[in-house]
């Protein structure tokens, strides 16, 4: 095979890029069902449900089964002087009952009565129940946690979207990889057969042994560069394999091959799209309703507390279930602070600070996005006109090529420029799959900062 026509097909092969296609959304798909980070964060989401949940039922009412049962010795002891009061009166009616009335029986002697405050043994056993009837920090409690879940349910939405990006990026880079390899696999068997051509001329004493040994060292030139393509290549599967949770020696899908779509962009239009959509932004506004949540939390406190509670068990010495040792209670509880040295008042200034910290944060994080903004802008602009200078680079080299070669050929020019012109060639086509890949990882990029992927 003629030598430009082969390297001209090389250059087709690898100036193309893939069209963004179901292959590319496939993956993406594989990712978010099995990509572990994704998982954690999907877990955390899941947790904070959980504590939703648990903030609402804190609104029913509880009951809980108390049981004890004591065993005690000692301790102080009641005593009750019945003998001291009633014995002299006793006596008295003795001495004159026989005489009013000689059948009149006696009145006993009457001991002191000792009670012991600590009963030997003693058991309880009893059901409770509450219910809160207004609870200013339940309340606002469950609003705040609502707010946390939603803070997670985001997270994992921006997760989402930065491992489509790296999905995306990381598939974009196998390609490249994928295509500088096959160049300089391509260009070793064409130096090769150079190598083969230079040897039969030496051999038929045409040219020096100089040329052959410029062939050689032209060769393992390349085979240095493939080496170190055939590891970009590998580390590029690995962490594409990483991101999907795979196997890391699974095959890569790289589908058919097409030109790339050169788009145009407004910067206005960027902007303004980046600001209504960003889930960070939206994550900032939920920050800000569950510190002004806080803050009515706060004040709150200065709220009186009300719940209904009721009891039933039985009590005793000893363990027994009928009518004369059991207990009912029922009630309304009323707990309020009334006083508390100004520590209220300290706790809802804080929050009101806090609140004021996550605004400037948010006003710091539209900044900061318009910022990006204007870098990606520029970014893809330079992209594209690297594009156009590639293109325009390796026709101009492709076409000198041509005309060493065929000088070459003819014994016009030394094996020098021959080899100058192929390596100005195969630069050429370098930097040409470069700028194609780089032009959509800049599109990426862009697509992330204006979260504009649909799920």
């Amino acid at each position: 095979m003629n030598r430009t026509l082969f390297l001209f097909i090389v250059f087709l092969s690898t100036t193309t890029i893939f069209a963004q296609s179901d292959i590319l959304d496939n993956y993406i798909k594989i990712a978010l069902e099995s990509n572990l980070a994704l998982q954690q964060k999907e877990y955390s989401y899941q947790k904070s449900l959980e504590a939703l949940k648990e903030s609402k039922r804190m609104f029913l009412p509880s009951i809980s089964l108390n049981a004890s049962y004591t065993v005690a010795e000692g301790g102080r002891i009641l005593e009750i002087p019945f003998g001291d009061m009633l014995n002299p009166i006793y006596n008295n009616l003795n001495q004159i009952n026989p005489i009013l009335n000689p059948t009149a029986q006696q009145y006993p002697e009457i001991e002191n009565m000792e009670i012991p405050l600590i009963r030997s043994t003693e058991q309880e056993t009893y059901l409770q129940a509450g219910m809160p009837v207004f609870n200013a920090a339940i309340i606002q409690n469950h609003k705040i946690k609502q707010g946390l879940a939603t803070v997670e349910s985001i997270n994992v939405e921006i997760y989402k979207r930065e491992l489509v990006k790296e999905v995306k990026e990381a598939y974009i880079k196998y390609l490249q990889a994928e295509q500088i390899y096959i160049l300089y696999s391509n260009t070793l068997e064409i130096v090769k057969l150079n190598l083969k051509f230079r040897e039969s001329l030496f051999a038929n004493d045409k040219i020096t042994i100089d040329e052959v040994y410029a062939a050689k060292a032209q060769i393992m030139q390349v085979e240095r560069d493939l080496v170190e393509a055939d590891k970009n290549r590998v580390l590029a599967t690995l962490w594409f394999n990483f991101l999907l949770n795979r196997d890391f020696d699974s095959d890569i899908d790289t589908g058919q091959f097409a030109a790339p779509i050169i788009s145009g962009y407004n910067i206005q239009d960027i902007t303004n799209t980046t600001l209504s959509n960003r889930e960070e932004l939206t994550q900032m506004d939920t920050y800000i309703e569950i510190q002004e949540n806080n803050i009515k939390l706060q004040k709150g406190a200065a709220l009186p507390e009300v719940s209904l509670f009721g009891q039933y068990g039985f009590q005793g010495e000893d363990y027994r279930f009928d009518n004369e040792s059991d207990l009912a209670v029922a009630g309304v509880s009323l707990k309020w602070n009334i006083f508390n040295a100004g520590q209220r008042k300290s706790k809802i200034q804080q929050a009101k600070i806090d609140c004021q910290i996550i605004e400037s944060q948010k006003l710091e994080l539209e900044r900061q996005l318009q910022l990006e903004v204007v870098n990606a802008y520029y970014s893809i602009q330079v992209a594209q006109k690297s594009i156009e200078l590639a293109e325009q680079e390796l026709d101009n080299f492709r076409k000198t090529y041509s005309l060493v070669e065929k000088k070459y050929q003819q014994g016009m020019v030394n094996y020098l420029d021959y080899s100058n012109a192929l390596n100005n060639l195969l630069n050429a086509e370098i930097k040409l799959i470069l700028a194609l890949y780089e032009y959509q990882l800049e599109q990426i990029n862009l697509e992330r900062l204006t979260s504009t992927y649909q799920f």
